[in-house]
């Protein structure tokens, strides 16, 4: 297995506790901002990057990239932060973070299956 040469966060290493990671995934809006700006500004590059790696986390990392300043992002990840931030923009100009989930209809196998 290669080493992780870019220093982006794998499984293993979340940058803040599984306390703070499940308070920012049951907060919304603003009180989800406040707790994302009260974390240390390379520590929410950081987690923007563990959050972006993890399909299920990305509306998530798209927000907390929003709230970061594009420099920490460039110090972090060079010029993946510069592909995280003008993704995390392209993101909220179509989609809104909070019913991003809710718009999708999953595939179901009785849908499938009755051919």
């Amino acid at each position: 297995m290669a080493a992780n040469r870019d220093r982006i966060p794998n499984e293993t290493t979340c940058p803040v506790s599984l306390d703070l990671l499940a308070a920012l995934l049951r907060s919304s809006g603003d009180l989800r901002d406040q707790q994302i700006r009260a974390i240390a500004p390379m520590e929410r590059a950081r987690l923007a990057f563990f959050c972006y790696n993890r399909v299920h986390l990305r509306a998530l990392a798209y927000r907390i990239t929003l709230l970061c300043e594009l420099k920490e992002l460039r110090i972090f990840a060079g010029v993946k932060g510069d592909m995280l931030y003008q993704q995390a923009t392209e993101y909220g100009i179509f989609e809104d973070p909070e019913t991003a989930t809710t718009k999708r209809r999953g595939v179901t196998l009785a849908r499938t299956a009755s051919g």
